[in-house]
């Protein structure tokens, strides 16, 4: 049982990266063009930077503290390992299938994220480098490892799963909704960038809904 979920982690690790491969070379076009439009986001970086400053306050810092919590690996892997253990223990394999799913949309996530993140060594705001400069080809410090973001690859990752485990419209907003709260909540703390956020949640949301696709747990 744990031998073939393993087994499946590698298979769809290396499915994600052959088909990306695949796609881009067959829309080379539109690939083009969303990264110039990324690019052109950057611009608007310091401008959205701004407007999240003139709102602190007491009741954002509440909220937005309650999304960084959300956004740490812990969340993940406490859920992964209960979920496991107890569908194991209990021969319930919805439940084991539901936390691999968690632990695989982590895993693949975090891969994608860490390996941009050290190409290109993007300085975060608060190092007040400006939203067009890099370190590139990186492993540290943390001051310029800001895109994307990887609380927000872990939140959305961790969403995009438990959302697709129910066909309900309010069960699925209450689960993004918590992680958009972390995604604000990360440029709120002046640790992101609006476009780190974007590219962080975009890779995870695809690699949780490829899981999903792939591997169906509905209660």
């Amino acid at each position: 049982m744990i031998k073939s979920d393993i087994k499946i982690l590698y298979t769809d690790l290396k499915s994600i990266f052959i088909s990306t491969s695949k796609s881009i070379q067959k829309h080379y076009f539109l690939f083009g063009f969303a990264l110039i439009v990324f690019f052109i986001l950057f611009f608007i970086d310091p401008v959205i930077r701004d407007l999240f400053a003139h709102f602190h306050n007491s009741y954002f810092d509440i909220l937005f503290q309650f999304g960084h919590w959300y956004g740490k690996v812990y969340i993940t892997i406490i859920s992964f390992i209960l979920l496991y253990i107890y569908g194991i223990l209990f021969r319930n394999d919805r439940i084991r299938e539901l936390g691999r799913n968690i632990c695989e949309a982590f895993i693949i996530s975090g891969i994608i994220v860490t390996l941009i993140k050290s190409i290109l060594g993007r300085w975060r705001p608060y190092t007040e480098h400006g939203s067009f400069n890099f370190y590139f080809f990186t492993f540290g410090p943390n001051d310029h490892l800001s895109l994307p973001s990887g609380d927000v690859a872990i939140a959305f990752a961790f969403s995009t799963i438990v959302a697709g485990c129910f066909k309900n419209k309010l069960w699925k907003v209450f689960w993004f909704g918590i992680a958009t709260i972390t995604a604000f909540g990360r440029i709120y703390h002046d640790q992101h960038w609006f476009t780190d956020v974007i590219m962080a949640g975009l890779i995870s949301i695809t690699i949780g809904r490829y899981i999903n696709k792939e591997h169906k747990v509905y209660f």
